[in-house]
């Protein structure tokens, strides 16, 4: 039986999950972290005071929009400019009654982001709603455009250790296949897990969501690195039946 291992945070990987069973693929489910709201520690009434400046909120995550969006002043709304990264992060502020002015017209990342024209006409004043050491490159970005940006770090990553039921399932797996979104999942893993376990897991195929995270994965020895078709689970499922032909079992 092919046991493909799931570290996103729980609530996707239980999606997914749920999703491979129905295809007859069984799912070690093995969140990495989970997320808690932070202080921001920003003053959110004076940050856009200039009414001749854009102001400009952006979202990076779906969890920035969670614990972020309700910081920003009622009676400025209709004067900011809101921009995400990623599909996902546009539906959560839209689904809280918030027009998307700003999303990349490919891609799901930072770089891709700061390519659209809009960011670079008459730059005034933008926050970003992120987690502490989040999206610098971002930050940067604007920067380099002209903006005047600060970081609004509204929520923190919580590390989770792998239970044991967890590892004894990747270990017993006759054949094993990891999803990974995000490079902090895999340092924690190599960082927890077993070191068996962890040497299970690079030499089996793995399943990525960017060139970054590809890169990152082979650098730690992993020779079978395939690139999703994109970051959502339905992406991703699609990218596992696709890699196992959709059979669960041998």
């Amino acid at each position: 039986m092919t046991k493909i291992l799931l570290t996103r945070p729980l609530e996707a990987s239980r999606q997914l999950a749920r999703q491979l069973d129905a295809a007859g693929l069984a799912a070690i489910v093995m969140p990495m972290y989970t997320f808690a709201a932070r202080e921001p520690r920003i003053d959110f009434d004076s940050t856009w005071l200039d009414d001749n400046q854009r102001k400009l909120a952006v979202f990076t995550s779906p969890r920035a929009v969670e614990f972020g969006l309700q910081h920003l002043p009622e009676n400025q709304l209709d004067t900011i400019e809101f921009a995400v990264v990623g599909a996902a992060t546009r539906a959560r502020l839209e689904s809280a009654g918030q027009q998307v002015h700003i999303q990349a017209g490919s891609g799901f990342t930072s770089e891709d982001l700061l390519q659209e024209p809009e960011l670079a006409a008459n730059p005034g004043d933008a926050l970003v709603f992120c987690a502490p050491g989040g999206r610098r490159a971002l930050a940067d970005g604007l920067v380099e455009l002209g903006w005047k940006v600060r970081r609004a770090m509204v929520y923190e990553r919580v590390d989770l250790r792998p239970e044991p039921e967890q590892v004894e399932a990747i270990m017993g797996a006759h054949e094993l296949l990891s999803v990974w979104t995000s490079i902090s999942a895999l340092k924690l893993a190599q960082k927890y897990l077993p070191e068996e376990a962890w040497k299970r897991i690079l030499g089996a195929p793995a399943l990525v969501i960017s060139n970054r995270i590809q890169h990152y994965l082979k650098q730690l020895g992993a020779s079978r690195v395939e690139l999703a078709e994109g970051p959502g689970n339905p992406d991703l499922l699609d990218s596992l039946l696709r890699l196992t032909g959709g059979r669960g079992a041998d």
